[in-house]
C-alpha cells in the first residue's frame, strides 16, 4: 500500500521540485519537508530518486540566509517549520552544512515566554482563573518571539534529539525546559491539544496531532504515566477517528508504542480507496510513513556533524 501513496506523492511534485499543500498549489516548505521524509524512508539504495532529489535542492535554495526556513516563498522571516526542513535533510550528508546551520538557527530560537522579565510578569499577575500552566518552562512557537505551542515543541524536540552531537550551546538544558513543558501543558486525563490543558477551569480537549507528535517527541519517557495515560486516551478514541490525516498519525503513534492497530490500517487504506475526501499532501505522506514496517523516520538515525 506505501507504494500507491510514494507514486501518488510523486505524481504531484511541482515543476520547481517542491510540493504544495494540495495538488497544484504553490511549493511550500511544510509540505515538501513531509513528502521528502516519505519519500526517504522507502528510497533504494539501487539508483537515485530524481523526485527525492529535485525536492532537496528546493528545500535548500529555499533556506534563509541566517539559516532558517520561511513558511511560504518571499516571507523574510524563518519560522518553525525549520524543524521539518532539518528533519527532511537528517540523512542527507551532503547537505550537512544547510542541517547545521538550520539546527543553530533553532536551538538559538526562544519564544517570548522564556525571557524573565516575561515570566515574572505573569507569576506577578493573577491568571490563574484563565490559565494553569507554569511560567517556568518554555519550548518553541509558530512564529519566532511569540508564546510557546505544542506541536512546534514536538518537532524542535524530535529533530534536536537527533542532533546531539552537533555543536549546540545549552542543547540539554534547552530540551530539559521543553519536555517540561510538554507534561505541564498535557490534557487532564492524557493527551495534548494546541497547549492549553485548562482555561477559565474548563478541561481542555486532546486532539489526534499534537497527542501524536508529544508522544513521538517524549518516546524516550515511554514509560511515564503521562505517556501511557496519552495512549490509552488514543485508543479509546480511535473509532471516532474520521480525516485520513488522524488516521496515519493515530497509526504511526501507537505503532511506535508497540500498540499497532490493524483495524485503524484496513480503515487507512478504505479510506484513500474511496478517494471520496481530498487527501492533503501531509496525508499522502503520512499515509505512506504509517505502512513503514521499520520506522528510521522516527528513530532518526543519521550522521550527525560534529
Amino acid at each position: 500500500m506505501d507504494r500507491a501513496f510514494l507514486a501518488r506523492l510523486r505524481s504531484l511534485q511541482n515543476s520547481d521540485g517542491g510540493w504544495g499543500f494540495n495538488a497544484g498549489c504553490e511549493s511550500r516548505i511544510e509540505p515538501t519537508s513531509w513528502a521528502l521524509i516519505a519519500l526517504q524512508e522507502f528510497s533504494s539504495s539501487s539508483g537515485p530518486d530524481e523526485p527525492l532529489n529535485r525536492g532537496l535542492r528546493f528545500l535548500t535554495a529555499a533556506q534563509l540566509q541566517d539559516g532558517s526556513w520561511a513558511s511560504a516563498p518571499g516571507q523574510p522571516e524563518g519560522c518553525w517549520v525549520t524543524s521539518l526542513a532539518c528533519w527532511a535533510l537528517l540523512a542527507h550528508t551532503q547537505y550537512s552544512t544547510s542541517l547545521l546551520r538550520g539546527l543553530r538557527w533553532l536551538n538559538d530560537d526562544r519564544p517570548r515566554d522564556s525571557g524573565f522579565l516575561w515570566r515574572m510578569a505573569r507569576k506577578l499577575a493573577d491568571r490563574q482563573s484563565i490559565s494553569t500552566q507554569s511560567a517556568s518552562f518554555s519550548g518553541w512557537s509558530w512564529t519566532p518571539h511569540t508564546a510557546s505551542w505544542v506541536e512546534p515543541t514536538c518537532y524542535a524536540l524530535i529533530v534536536l534529539h537527533a542532533a546531539a552531537a552537533a555543536p549546540l550551546s545549552n542543547l540539554p538544558r534547552r530540551r530539559h525546559l521543553a519536555e517540561a513543558m510538554l507534561y505541564d501543558r498535557m490534557c487532564p486525563g492524557g493527551g495534548w491539544n494546541c497547549g492549553n490543558p485548562h482555561v477559565y477551569g474548563v478541561a481542555g480537549q486532546p486532539q489526534v496531532g499534537p497527542t501524536v507528535w508529544a508522544l513521538v517527541a517524549l518516546h524516550e519517557n515511554s514509560d511515564r504515566r503521562e505517556n501511557r495515560e496519552s495512549l490509552d486516551w488514543l485508543e479509546n478514541i480511535q473509532d471516532t477517528i474520521v480525516s485520513p490525516e488522524s488516521l496515519a498519525l493515530a497509526q504511526i503513534g501507537l505503532g511506535l508504542y508497540g500498540r499497532q492497530n490493524s483495524t485503524l490500517t484496513e480503515r487507512l487504506q478504505s479510506s484513500h480507496e474511496s478517494d471520496k475526501i481530498p487527501w492533503s499532501i501531509q496525508a499522502i505522506a503520512w499515509a505512506a510513513l504509517a505502512f513503514s514496517d521499520n520506522p528510521e523516520w522516527l528513530t532518526v538515525l543519521s550522521s550527525m556533524p560534529s
